[in-house]
């Protein structure tokens, strides 16, 4: 696993999801328990890619949740209502932003261009499924669940 990259991943994130989502992401250095995540059962998958002095593709994994509370916390917050284009907006954006971030720490001069982020509802997608992949990142956000990540890169 790339270092350089994985700090940048971390710091990214931590970044855009506490100031924009109101949403603490604890970087894990370990799968957690499977009792932690087990419960997981619908998701939330974005798919964003960028190109030029780094290439790569980025796929991330939200529990319904989170996705939902990250919808209503970028809303206003409390007990918005949102609907199921929101959520996907917001996932979008969300890794969109966190992406950028990402880039402007690996590219400052900014040689890469980064794609245009799509989202969908999975209900085939299990942590199971990505647990053997070499750069699987994994966040705790608390009651929501587990933000699940993987990287492939190119030079």
């Amino acid at each position: 696993m790339d270092e350089t990259l994985k700090h940048a991943i971390g710091a990214a994130l931590a970044e855009v999801f506490e100031t924009m989502f109101f949403t603490l992401l604890e970087p894990l250095e370990a799968i957690p328990p499977h009792a932690e995540w087990a419960r997981e059962k619908h998701f939330v998958e974005a798919t964003i890619s960028y190109q030029g002095q780094l290439n790569g593709e980025l796929r991330f994994f939200f529990p319904h949740t989170l996705a939902r509370n990250i919808t209503a916390n970028f809303l206003g917050g409390g007990d918005v209502e949102v609907g199921e284009g929101q959520i996907l907006d917001t996932v979008r954006e969300a890794v969109n932003m966190a992406v950028g971030s990402m880039l402007g720490r690996l590219d400052p001069e900014g040689h890469c261009t980064l794609g245009i982020p799509v989202a969908r509802r999975v209900g085939e997608f299990s942590p199971e499924s990505v647990l053997a992949d070499l750069n699987l990142y994994v966040f705790r956000t608390g009651s929501a669940g587990h933000l699940w990540l993987t990287c492939k890169t190119g030079r």
